[in-house]
């Protein structure tokens, strides 16, 4: 694989953190970078072109979840995206888990509402029994009963966890929403051309999402608004002071960043290479599985499991997660501990926290502090996977 020259034969599994850009994408910034500078405000025809490019890559993102291009309005990634959703939106009460994007987690707990935790199973799974309980407790709808004050409820579940893979029924979280009206936001981050999604269907009032994550650049995201929501939410922008996207983004447009967005997610959507990383995946778990001591952390299914991702314990081992990265990194392989672990010093001795979302989980901390997280995409060969089975082997 080419990647391997560029980065002094680095073999790369961390893509469920950031990937690099597909080549396709690469010739498309350099002709937007030579073609497509004029500002997109601008009423020449060089600034006309440039809009023009901006609303035909908003069309097919669009189209791709079964949106409409006026509900898609683009950002600095999904981080922006979820804030966004706390902060412009006005709600009494927040039901998430804990097992969400940090973005959502401290903005959920910055918005000084009431929040709800929904419990999670081994396999990272919320109970959607509990959820209904909750949403007809707290709502006037479904249940027969009015009450005097009913709260606004807003619904945030991730589409698919980056690092154990679950992959959550939006579905039926959308129907139970739709039945209790509460405002259904997802994030999809990790889903968004490799997962199916249509927000109609889903009955998603709000996602977020981010192009580095399958081959497009850095700091260029959307948050899909459905129509109903938006003369709630429009007016309540984050940034002022422009009035581009509709006045709820100001700021001139991040034009080649938004063109590459659309293409990564048309190359992503590709049928060929959504199904090869299914099948990277499958072999090696395959290679991997029977070594001594390994366990698969989140679904055990690999259809129920975000594609590419394997999130694993070597319990022979005696690597803490950091250090089994940092093993791996000295052989020339990219993989990450698949949490955000952090770092204190307690007098002279430094604790390492396990991931908190294996902890939500209720995994074994011993389990917990020896994952990792390998997450493959369509530019990984079976070649690469010989070679880290060939090093994890002789490890254990």
């Amino acid at each position: 694989m080419a990647l391997k020259q560029d980065f002094m034969d680095k073999i790369y599994f961390d893509n469920s953190a950031t990937t690099p850009l597909a080549t396709e994408v690469i010739e498309v910034l350099i002709d937007s970078f030579k073609n497509s500078f004029a500002n997109p405000s601008s009423i020449h025809e060089l600034g006309r072109s440039a809009k023009k490019r901006i609303e035909e890559a908003r069309t097919f993102i669009a189209r791709s979840i079964n949106a409409e291009p006026h509900e898609i309005f683009f950002l600095s990634g999904a981080t922006e995206g979820n804030n966004t959703v706390f902060k412009a939106c006005n709600y009494d009460l927040i039901i998430t888990s804990p097992s969400e994007h940090a973005s959502v987690i401290e903005a959920a707990k910055a918005s000084r509402q009431e929040i709800i935790w929904l419990n999670l199973d081994q396999e990272g799974y919320i109970s959607l029994n509990e959820l209904e309980n909750i949403l007809a407790k707290n709502s006037n709808a479904g249940n027969g009963v009015l009450q005097r004050s009913p709260k606004k409820i807003l619904v945030s579940i991730m589409h698919a966890n980056s690092e154990i893979g679950t992959i959550q029924n939006l579905k039926a979280i959308g129907d139970l929403c739709e039945k209790y009206k509460a405002t259904f936001h997802s994030d999809c981050v990790q889903s968004l051309g490799k997962l199916d999604i249509d927000v109609k269907n889903y009955k998603l009032d709000l996602i977020s999402a981010s192009a580095h994550k399958l081959h497009g650049p850095k700091g260029l995201g959307f948050i899909y608004i459905a129509e109903k929501l938006q003369d709630h939410i429009l007016d309540k922008a984050l940034i002022t002071g422009g009035g581009q996207e509709r006045g709820f983004r100001a700021g001139t447009e991040n034009v080649n960043g938004i063109i590459a967005f659309a293409k990564a997610l048309e190359i992503s959507l590709d049928p060929e290479k959504r199904n090869k990383v299914k099948e990277l995946q499958k072999k090696l778990w395959l290679k991997i599985k029977n070594l001594k001591s390994v366990i698969l952390n989140g679904p055990k299914n690999l259809e129920k499991r975000l594609s590419g991702n394997l999130n694993l314990s070597f319990m022979d081992l005696k690597f803490n997660s950091e250090q089994l990265v940092l093993q791996l990194d000295l052989k020339g392989i990219c993989v990450s501990s698949g949490s955000a672990c952090t770092s204190n010093k307690k007098n002279t001795a430094e604790i390492i926290e396990s991931s908190y979302v294996l902890r939500a989980c209720q995994i074994d901390e011993d389990i917990a502090r020896r994952a990792i997280r390998i997450s493959l995409s369509w530019m990984n060969d079976e070649a690469e996977l010989e070679k880290l089975t060939e090093i994890i082997t002789k490890l254990v």
